[in-house]
C-alpha cells in the first residue's frame, strides 16, 4: 500500500548505493488517506480491465470497505470488507486479508469463486479464496524498488478511520 512515488523519490535522494550511508536507521509510520489510496487505485484501473473502479474506506481496528463497480453493467457495485490479519515477517514478507460481503447471506459464500475469474490483481497480489494475500517483496520488486529489500527490517499495515497506517523500519 505504500505510495510508490515516495519510495522512489526516497531511493533517488539515496541514490542506488545504499551502503553510503552505512549505519543509518529510519523508523516511521506513513498515514496514507483514503484519497491517497483511491488516487492510486484510479490511476491502476485506468487501463482495461474487468473492474472500472473501486472506492476504499479504511476503517478502525484494522478493518477497510471497498466499494467495486464492475464494466459489466449486469452485475451490480460490490461491497466488500477487509480485515488485516497477517502482517509480514522477514522469513515470509506477506499481508494477509481476510475478506468477506457482507449481507449477501448464502450468495456470499459463492462470491469468491465468482470473483475469482477476474484476475485483475497486480504482481505481489494473490486471492486464494476468502483471503488475499499482499507479497510486499514482490510489489517494491514490480517498482523497480527491489534493492531496498535487504534494508527492511519490518513493515506492518494498520488502519483507523480514514487512513491505512504503514510502520516502517529501514536499517542501512
Amino acid at each position: 500500500m505504500m505510495d510508490p512515488e515516495l519510495l522512489r523519490r526516497l531511493h533517488d535522494l539515496a541514490g542506488t548505493n545504499l551502503q553510503e550511508l552505512a549505519g543509518a536507521s529510519i523508523a516511521g509510520e506513513l498515514p496514507l488517506t483514503n484519497a491517497l489510496v483511491n488516487r492510486l487505485i484510479a490511476e491502476r484501473l485506468a487501463a482495461s480491465g474487468p473492474v472500472q473502479a473501486v472506492q476504499v474506506d479504511a476503517l478502525e481496528d484494522d478493518t477497510f470497505s471497498a466499494q467495486v463497480s464492475l464494466r459489466a453493467k449486469l452485475i451490480p457495485n460490490v461491497r466488500i470488507v477487509g480485515r488485516i490479519e497477517e502482517q509480514p515477517e522477514p522469513h515470509r514478507p506477506v499481508l494477509g486479508i481476510r475478506w468477506s460481503m457482507p449481507g449477501l447471506g448464502p450468495l456470499g459464500m459463492l462470491a469468491g469463486s465468482a470473483l475469482a475469474f477476474l484476475k485483475a490483481l497486480p504482481h505481489g497480489l494473490r486471492a486464494e479464496d476468502d483471503r488475499i494475500l499482499v507479497d510486499v517483496a514482490e510489489l517494491l520488486r514490480s517498482q523497480g524498488l527491489g534493492d531496498l529489500l535487504p534494508h527492511i527490517r519490518k513493515v506492518q499495515v494498520h488502519t483507523r478511520s480514514g487512513a491505512f497506517l504503514v510502520r516502517f523500519e529501514v536499517r542501512v
